[in-house]
């Protein structure tokens, strides 16, 4: 880089050189062929000075007609090339390769510290995320209270389970009767005019399929209102289980209730007495100094009459 930078100055200093040359040539001449300002009106007009008849010099290079060497400038400066850049030396490779391997280092050991960081935070509790939630110090009747509050979510939501698939049921019940009316009616239509003046083997082949319908949908019915009555019962023997169980839990808990306000009741007994206890030793020590006082009194007022 430096050779680069001292064969580019010598060659600006040289081309500065014929630049100056040319510089003071054309000025002396310009000035040469300058005419001198006008005289005031009241002097008298000196002539002019004669003009030089010398040609003014040509700037180097300047005729077309000359041959230029390759490289070279019209003044006589030469062009800068690619030899005088610096070039890279040595393996490219090797010294890529050594660099990548610091660059890497960096990289893993600044990871490694990342993570090595975050994860003493979150094991040491100073960085919390709110993962889970926390543990609250319920007691044993807050806790009683949520089980019971569940059960009765679980409950009313049972129902509603029970009171959706009874609406289901009793639709298709109604509409299945509603379609044996219908057949009814058709099958009555076709006997009657059976028995009047005959039927087609089309509606005689219909007036059966209408029959074997209708005993079908006897036989269904008969057997879905059997099964929607031992539901029922079902469902009327869970709830008396669920009842009884209800009525023992709170049986239970009234009893749990009783015994703590009992256990209450006694510990503030026994405070209220160890109170009383106390009140009573603090009025027997102040009734012991009073009278530690009134015998000092006398020995101080018998000895103050002795004396």
């Amino acid at each position: 880089m430096s050779r680069f930078f001292t064969a580019s100055k010598e060659r600006l200093q040289r081309g500065l050189r014929f630049g100056q040359m040319l510089i003071h040539n054309t000025v002396s001449h310009q000035m040469a062929a300058k005419t001198p300002p006008a005289p005031p009106k009241a002097a008298k007009a000196t002539p002019p000075p004669p003009t030089s008849s010398k040609p003014p010099p040509k700037c180097p290079g300047g005729d077309k007609d000359m041959k230029r060497k390759p490289g070279f400038f019209a003044s006589g400066g030469q062009h800068a090339v690619f030899s005088d850049c610096p070039k890279p030396e040595g393996d490219f490779m090797k010294a890529w390769s050594a660099k990548n391997g610091r660059y890497n280092l960096v990289l893993i050991s600044g990871a490694l510290a990342a993570g090595g960081t975050l994860g003493y935070a979150l094991s040491s509790g100073i960085l919390c995320l709110n993962w889970t939630i926390p543990e609250y110090p319920y007691n044993e009747d807050e806790m009683e209270d949520f089980e019971i509050e569940e059960e009765r979510r679980r409950e009313e939501k049972e129902a509603r389970e029970e009171r959706h698939q009874d609406a289901v049921e009793a639709r298709e019940l109604s509409m299945r009767r509603r379609r044996a009316k219908e057949a009814m009616e058709r099958e009555v239509d076709l006997m009657q005019r059976d028995m009047d003046g005959g039927i087609t083997d089309a509606e005689l082949d219909e007036l059966q399929h209408l029959a074997a319908e209708r005993e079908a949908f006897q036989l269904w019915e008969k057997d879905e209102l059997k099964r929607l009555e031992e539901q029922e019962k079902e469902r009327e023997k869970i709830r008396k289980e669920k009842a009884k169980v209800k009525a023992e839990r709170d049986k239970e808990r009234e009893k749990k209730r009783k015994e703590k306000e009992a256990q209450l009741e006694k510990e503030e007994a026994e405070r209220e007495k160890a109170r009383e206890k106390a009140r009573k030793e603090r009025e027997k020590a102040q009734k012991e100094k009073e009278k530690e006082k009134e015998k000092a009194d006398k020995e101080a007022e018998k000895a103050r009459k002795a004396g």
